[in-house]
């Protein structure tokens, strides 16, 4: 046999037909798309995309916080105060993610949690497999009650 496979094993080119991009599926002339989706064409998500979403989704941990104002200016890129950043090479996403910690909660844990839930959230809605997620802890928030003050 020659020419391409097809998964009947009937080469496509015995079928009077051509493969279409996804190399598995024969497509006869004037056919309509085939009803996979690898088949219709490619998905192309930003950067900018992946890393709001890491940023929000480091937003929805308990005690996780986007960076304070003094810090803000420097995170005006990110959703909510949160710096992310993401390196995406083909379905493959290293992110690194900025937040502040309230006190006094367990760091280590918290950190756990977020990393296992913005891999779980950049995977399911962008659809990247996440290799790596690199938190830092940019400072820890104290929690203050607003004082009510008399004039």
């Amino acid at each position: 046999m020659t020419g391409p496979v097809v998964p009947d094993g009937v080469p496509a080119a015995a079928r009077g037909g051509v493969l279409t991009d996804s190399g598995t599926n024969p497509a006869a002339p004037g056919d309509a798309p085939p009803n996979d989706p690898a088949g219709r064409g490619w998905t192309s998500i930003a950067d900018r995309v992946v890393e709001k979403t890491a940023a929000q989704a480091a937003l929805e941990v308990d005690h996780v916080h986007g960076i304070s104002r003094q810090r803000i200016s420097r995170a005006l890129r990110s959703g909510g105060g949160v710096e992310a950043h993401a390196a995406i090479d083909g379905g493959l996403a290293q992110l690194r993610v900025e937040i502040e910690v309230d006190y006094p909660a367990p760091v280590r844990q918290i950190t756990r949690q977020v990393r296992r839930h913005v891999r779980d959230r950049v995977t399911r809605l962008c659809g990247l497999t996440v290799t790596d997620v690199d938190i830092t802890v940019a400072a820890l928030r104290l929690e203050t009650l607003q004082v009510r003050r008399v004039l």
